[in-house]
């Protein structure tokens, strides 16, 4: 009887022990995928925010006659 509650210990630790984990890496997942998010939104921030071009090189190249 020893061996079975003592291996019934161990399992339910274990078990413990395996959600703490997946706890762990799902929220290590979300972080991740927020900051993969916020990193993208700053890419597309800053190529809306980047110097347009003005003048002549907004003119098309005219047809020489």
């Amino acid at each position: 009887m020893k061996g079975q509650l003592r291996r019934k210990v161990q399992r339910e630790k274990f078990a413990r022990r395996v959600v703490l984990l997946s706890q762990e890496m799902q929220a290590g997942l979300q972080a991740w995928q927020l900051k993969q998010q916020q990193k993208l939104q700053e890419e597309e921030r800053k190529q809306k925010n980047a110097l347009k071009p003005k003048g002549a090189s907004l003119q098309s190249p005219r047809p020489s006659q």
